[in-house]
C-alpha cells in the first residue's frame, strides 16, 4: 500500500514517528497494527509485537524482549488503552528495552477532547460500528497534559503537539462516509483515496508541531536515553 492512500489520523502518527528513525536503527513497534511503520521508514530491522498479531506475540501483557534490545522503541497510540495505575511501568518497560529513545504518540486528554471522542462513540454507535477502542479511551481515560509530565519527569523528555480536533472530527467523518448503494460507495472509495493523496501532506504541515491549547488532538513524546 503507497502510506499516502492511508486516513491522515494514520499517515500523521506514523510520519512523525518515522521522521526520528534512521536507516541503521532496530525498531521495535510496540502495538503495531498492519506494521504501517515500515511504510514511512527504512531502518535496519522493524519487529512488531502486538497481543493478537504481528512478528511477536505480547502474552499476559508482557514485553518479551531484554534490556537494549532495540535502538528504537515506539508505541503508536497505544498508552491510551493501558489503564493508568499501569502507564508508569508501561513506560518503563520501553525504556528498558531501547538503547537510544523510546517514542510515544496518543491523543491527549484536554476536556475538548474527551467531548468530542464521546460524541463520536455515540454516533458511531448509532451507525452500528464497532466502537471497543473508543470505549476503552473512555473507560481508562485519554492521558491529559499533567499526567503525561509526571509519568516522563525522570527522563530526558521533549513533548510535541498536533492536530485540531474541528479538523480532525471533519477528517475522521469522511473516512466513515460509506454509502451502502453499491455502485456509490465504490466511487466514494476511490474518492478518497484521492482526497488522502491530495491532503496528506498539506494536513501535516499545516497540523503537526503546534504548540499546546484545548484543540490539540495528539500528544508526541521522545525520550533520550543517555548513551
Amino acid at each position: 500500500m503507497n502510506k499516502y492512500l492511508l486516513p491522515y489520523d494514520i499517515f500523521e502518527r506514523h510520519n512523525k514517528i518515522a521522521s526520528y528513525i534512521n536507516s541503521h536503527d532496530t525498531v521495535a513497534d510496540i502495538g503495531g497494527e498492519l506494521n504501517h511503520l515500515s511504510l514511512f521508514c527504512k531502518p535496519q530491522k522493524i519487529i512488531v509485537a502486538n497481543l493478537n498479531t504481528g512478528d511477536v506475540l505480547i502474552s499476559k501483557n508482557k514485553l518479551p524482549f531484554k534490556n537494549n534490545s532495540f535502538d528504537i522503541v515506539c508505541s503508536i497510540d497505544v498508552l491510551e488503552h493501558v489503564p493508568k495505575n499501569k502507564r508508569q511501568d508501561f513506560i518503563n518497560k520501553l525504556f528498558d528495552i531501547a538503547k537510544k529513545n523510546v517514542l510515544l504518540s496518543f491523543p491527549i486528554g484536554t476536556p475538548k477532547h474527551n467531548i468530542y471522542e464521546k460524541n463520536i462513540e455515540k454516533w458511531l454507535t448509532k451507525k452500528g460500528e464497532n466502537v471497543t477502542y473508543l470505549k476503552e479511551h473512555i473507560l481508562y481515560g485519554l492521558p491529559e497534559i499533567e499526567e503525561v509530565k509526571k509519568l516522563t519527569k525522570n527522563y530526558n523528555t521533549i513533548i510535541s503537539f498536533s492536530g485540531n480536533i474541528k479538523i480532525n472530527e471533519m477528517l475522521f467523518k469522511v473516512f466513515m462516509f460509506d454509502p451502502k448503494i453499491k455502485i456509490l460507495r465504490k466511487t466514494i472509495y476511490f474518492l478518497k483515496l484521492f482526497f488522502n493523496i491530495l491532503t496528506n501532506n498539506i494536513f501535516y504541515l499545516l497540523l503537526i508541531n503546534r504548540q499546546f491549547s484545548q484543540n490539540i488532538n495528539r500528544v508526541y513524546v521522545e525520550i533520550t536515553k543517555n548513551i
